[in-house]
C-alpha cells in the first residue's frame, strides 16, 4: 500500500564535504609542484653562472 521512497541521490552536505577535500587536495598538490618548481629553477641557474665563469676564464 505505501511505496517506501528509493532516494539514491546524494545530499547537499555530502557533496560540499567531497569539495572541500579536493580543494584541500588540490592546494596541497599545487603547494607541492610549486616547491619543485622553485628547486628546479635554483639548479638550472646554478648551472648557467657555472658556465658563465668557465666562458669567462
Amino acid at each position: 500500500m505505501f511505496r517506501t521512497k528509493n532516494n539514491n541521490a546524494f545530499t547537499l552536505v555530502e557533496l560540499i564535504v567531497v569539495i572541500v577535500i579536493l580543494a584541500i587536495l588540490a592546494t596541497i598538490a599545487f603547494m607541492s609542484f610549486s616547491d619543485h618548481s622553485s628547486s628546479a629553477r635554483d639548479s638550472a641557474r646554478l648551472s648557467d653562472t657555472t658556465n658563465i665563469r668557465k666562458w669567462i676564464e
